[in-house]
């Protein structure tokens, strides 16, 4: 199965889980969940501040989840290794202005909404990266999916996303009946992914909020090499874009 919610769902929790659950949706109760902690990671940073705010020539990896770079400001919602910076990056990133020569982000901006959250994000790398400063952006790449998908079959789908015998994902070990469940997986993983990207979209976006230079690289290649720290796992499904401020 896909996604096996609703009924196993419930069976599986407990308490007043169980009870939620048999009254709302399982995205429903995972999306309160979320936005229950988020505001208290934000009411967090209020009171405590940020320990970068006065830092410069910073690297930045936002949505870094578990894979933290060493001497980075390693930002995400959560606690992990490296993780020096917790916060809700759909509000204000807690950095100064210019304070950063490079930002990083690998596989997160997907997990905005594009039309309320992601041109206020935008508008923070541009606000946070000094003049000259390069933003690495990686999202799944929505054009080849499309064209693996046009293309019928599934060999052109199992190049750019791995697949093990019988048809099952390689990353998240879901079982696949048809290619346009795959397709939906990559745009919606559930209810985490919220858009999907190609090149001119995103081009566009960058655009619009003021960055220039802006150009569609490959894995490992770019302006500023130190921002090259892409994961060689996601090379065959990313697109790679670096705009300058």
């Amino acid at each position: 199965m896909l996604f096996p919610y609703g009924k196993q769902r419930i069976e599986e929790s407990k308490g007043f889980v169980r009870w939620l659950l048999g009254h709302v949706p399982y995205h429903f109760y995972l999306a309160l969940r979320q936005e229950i902690y988020l505001a208290r990671v934000r009411l967090r940073y209020r009171i405590k501040g940020s320990p970068f705010n006065g830092g410069k020539e910073l690297l930045v990896n936002l949505g870094c989840g578990t894979t933290g770079k060493p001497n980075w400001v390693n930002v995400d919602m959560a606690g992990g290794p490296n993780v020096n910076l917790i916060c809700d990056l759909r509000k204000r990133i807690p950095l100064a202005d210019g304070s950063a020569r490079g930002i990083f982000c690998e596989h997160f901006l997907e997990h905005l909404d594009y039309s309320e959250e992601v041109p206020f994000f935008i508008s923070e790398c541009h606000r946070i990266l000094r003049p000259g400063g390069v933003i690495r952006i990686i999202v799944p790449d929505g054009e080849a999916y499309l064209r693996a998908y046009c293309n019928g079959g599934w060999e052109e789908l199992a190049r750019i996303r791995p697949l093990q015998d019988g048809l099952k994902d390689y990353w998240y070990g879901n079982q696949f009946e048809t290619r346009m469940e795959l397709v939906n997986l990559v745009f919606r993983q559930g209810t985490e992914h919220k858009f999907a990207y190609d090149w001119e979209t995103l081009e566009n976006l960058l655009g619009k909020h003021g960055f220039l230079r802006i150009s569609r690289c490959a894995f490992g290649q770019g302006e500023l090499q130190e921002l090259c720290v892409d994961k060689a796992a996601r090379a065959s499904e990313s697109l790679y874009v670096e705009a300058v401020r």
